[in-house]
């Protein structure tokens, strides 16, 4: 990030959770923010997000808690150092193992993936994009059946057929969200896109 364009960013922040970290029971997921060395002192020890739980009582959840606030406590009672160290070296190991060159070849085949799914599915009846815009591995589109209906009809044929979108926008009540990345074949794409031809267009989801 510090070489991109003329000057570089100042900033970068993301989830590194695709390196080494499958997902189970709905994690671990591995965020990271990162800064040039003049910024450093301005970055919060913490960072607290509000959300919610299963049934909508608000909460408060920590976002980023610096190590050192642990480290320096020898009568801390958290193990998020131990949870952050096994995430770090995990990430590490998969990207070494990557190297250069396969983890630009891995984000070139999630992209064809994504692209090649959405050739599938342009021009199928009841579906459309949301946005007309490049994308790298995720796209948001809309269809003309309620989407929780979707996804449990293709849950039925053995899908996990993306994000109910409404659960984060509130204005994107029946649009989907879908992901290809390198781990789907061509193979997959194309069950994955005939499925959902088959249920819209059946009326399996409004059943």
């Amino acid at each position: 990030p510090g070489e991109w364009g003329r000057d570089g960013a100042d900033i970068a922040c993301g989830d590194a959770q695709p390196f080494g970290a499958p997902l189970s029971s709905g994690g671990p997921y591995v965020g990271f923010m990162g800064c040039r060395k003049a910024h450093m002192r301005q970055i919060p020890g913490r960072l607290v997000g509000r959300s919610v739980d299963r049934h909508g009582t608000p909460g408060f959840v920590l976002t980023l808690q610096a190590r050192e606030q642990h480290i320096r406590r020898s009568r801390a009672t958290s193990n998020i150092c131990t949870n952050q160290g096994l995430m770090a070296i995990a990430a590490a190991i998969h990207m070494s193992l990557l190297g250069p060159e396969g983890l630009r070849q891995t984000a070139l085949t999630c992209h064809a993936r994504m692209i090649s799914l959405l050739e599938r599915l342009d021009g199928m009846p009841g579906v459309k994009r949301r946005f007309n815009r490049p994308c790298f591995h995720e796209a948001a589109l809309v269809l003309h059946r309620p989407v929780a209906e979707v996804l449990e009809a293709m849950a039925a044929r053995g899908f996990e057929a993306g994000y109910q979108m409404v659960r984060g926008y509130d204005e994107m009540e029946n649009e989907l969200l879908v992901c290809a990345t390198e781990t789907k074949s061509e193979v997959d794409l194309a069950r994955y896109a005939e499925a959902l031809r088959v249920v819209l267009g059946s009326g399996e989801a409004g059943a």
